[in-house]
């Protein structure tokens, strides 16, 4: 049996290997968007995780290169992949366009609108000591505000977990009392805030 195309014997179905990989597609990839958000950032590592991971084949794909220029919103890709279709070797290389979108991301929302779940107080003679640990303790993007008050500071915390977590960094050394208020009430359910108060 030859190949359709070429004339040479056959090797899969009415094909030679050549001509079998030349009407085969080792992978896929469409233009598509991505959002970020602008206050986090964007790096090209991000936008090349993005790509890799649109990426569509039923193949074997052993290597991915990409490479990213950006032109204002939008990066222009070049996709080279190498792998095997039905165990023959073969490397493709595709272009793609990523439309880069920016949209605050749930965080971010959050933090400008003032929202806390948590509230480090911290009173007594070491306030100052106690706020700098707190605040190494603590995501930076975890904080929503800090407040300075006449008796000490006021820490508020995005996310109940990070503020707990802070704070068993102290229960040793210092008295922690722990206390939480209702602070609004959602679709019938009530949302308390933890508050923490360190001296």
């Amino acid at each position: 049996m030859f190949c359709i195309k070429c004339g040479r014997p056959a090797k899969i179905g009415n094909f030679c290997d050549a001509c079998f990989l030349d009407s085969e597609e080792l992978f896929a990839i469409k233009d598509f968007s991505m959002e970020y958000c602008d206050i986090c950032g964007i790096n090209q590592n991000m936008i090349k995780e993005q790509i890799i991971g649109s990426l569509k084949t039923k193949n074997n794909i052993s290597n991915t290169k990409v490479s990213i220029k950006l032109v204002g919103n939008k990066a222009h890709a070049t996709v080279t992949c190498s792998g095997s279709i039905k165990g023959l070797p073969k490397t493709e290389t595709k272009n793609v366009m990523v439309i880069i979108r920016k949209k605050m991301c749930a965080m971010h929302v959050k933090l400008s609108g003032g929202y806390y779940e948590a509230v480090i107080q911290i009173r007594g003679r070491d306030k100052d000591n106690i706020l700098k640990y707190a605040t190494r303790l603590l995501p930076k993007k975890s904080i929503s505000s800090i407040e300075k008050l006449k008796e000490g500071y006021n820490i508020k915390v995005l996310h109940k977990a990070n503020a707990a977590a802070a704070v068993r960094g102290f229960r040793k050394r210092y008295e922690v009392k722990d206390s939480y208020k209702l602070a609004a009430s959602k679709k019938g359910e009530m949302l308390y805030r933890n508050y923490y108060a360190i001296r």
